[in-house]
């Protein structure tokens, strides 16, 4: 089996970008179902299934090499991305996107500091022209995530962290959405869920979604202070089955009918809403 990345000099170069947030999502969701085929088929042939090579077509603009020598890309990257510093999601590969396509933020937990606020509105503002979505992109599994539900379940856990400030900050800055996603799994499984050996898996789970939309409500409110009609989304990279969603899904075909982005929440109300809609679509054996 192979995986060819083919580069043909005399094809044109296709310098398309999106031109507003609704195109900019199609692209990106249209680049993490491309990630998602060549991962299926990479998966296919460790089953000793028989597939045929995958061919992947590439420019040099692609690659982030400049057409003319001497003479760098102009900065015009169409999407910016607020996600966590995992390394096991790495940003432009999950989206298939080129260089220069992404203008890219990471730290632990997807949280929203200043030196991310301040990279962030620079991206909207110096940027603008060619900026058309900002994402806040969690992901499943997410350590940070882990850590401040330890810390809701155990609250003597937290003198592990109590004297290392910056932890503390990136614990206290998640502890709202693991709040919001304990109530919303009560609200809809009822009280006696979190009895059940899983909870502490299902509220990981239920929160990495919701950290996500709270971060995104909070960054639209930092967008609207320096740019207007920047419209700010969030998903959740789910690293068992390679793909990005609004809400939980239990396999891959779930992907594909749920919802890739989530616009940000326009209040708290809204925000309480998500965080049921979420709950709900883990669909719990507890489901009362």
């Amino acid at each position: 089996m192979d995986i060819i990345y083919r580069f043909d000099p005399y094809a044109p170069l296709d310098l398309k970008r999106p031109k507003n947030n609704k195109e900019a999502l199609k692209t990106l969701h249209q680049g993490n179902c491309r990630f998602y085929s060549m991962v299926n088929h990479l998966q296919n042939v460790q089953d000793g299934k028989k597939v045929e090579s995958m061919v992947v077509p590439i420019s040099p603009v692609q690659l982030g090499i400049p057409v003319v020598g001497g003479l760098a890309q102009m900065h015009s990257p169409y999407a910016a991305v607020l996600g966590c510093a995992d390394a096991r999601v790495p940003i432009e590969h999950i989206f298939d996107c080129s260089s220069n396509d992404l203008f890219v933020v990471r730290v632990a937990g997807n949280v929203l500091g200043l030196e991310c606020i301040g990279s962030i509105d620079y991206a909207a503002t110096a940027l603008r022209e060619s900026l058309q979505s900002v994402i806040v992109l969690g992901h499943t599994n997410c350590g940070a995530v882990g850590a401040a539900v330890n810390v809701y379940l155990a609250p003597s856990s937290f003198a592990e962290v109590a004297f290392s400030h910056p932890v503390r900050t990136i614990i206290d800055r998640i502890m709202v959405s693991v709040r919001s996603a304990a109530e919303a799994l009560e609200a809809v499984y009822g009280s006696k869920i979190a009895k059940n050996k899983q909870y502490k898996d299902w509220l990981v789970n239920a929160s990495c979604f919701v950290n996500s939309a709270f971060t995104a409500y909070d960054l639209q409110r930092e967008v609207n202070a320096v740019t207007k009609g920047l419209v700010v989304s969030y998903s959740v990279y789910d690293m068992a089955w390679s793909t990005v969603n609004a809400t939980p899904i239990r396999n891959a075909q779930e992907a594909y009918d749920a919802h890739a982005f989530g616009t940000a929440p326009k209040n708290p109300e809204d925000l309480q809403a998500i965080a049921k809609e979420i709950a709900q679509c883990m669909e719990l054996p507890t489901k009362r």
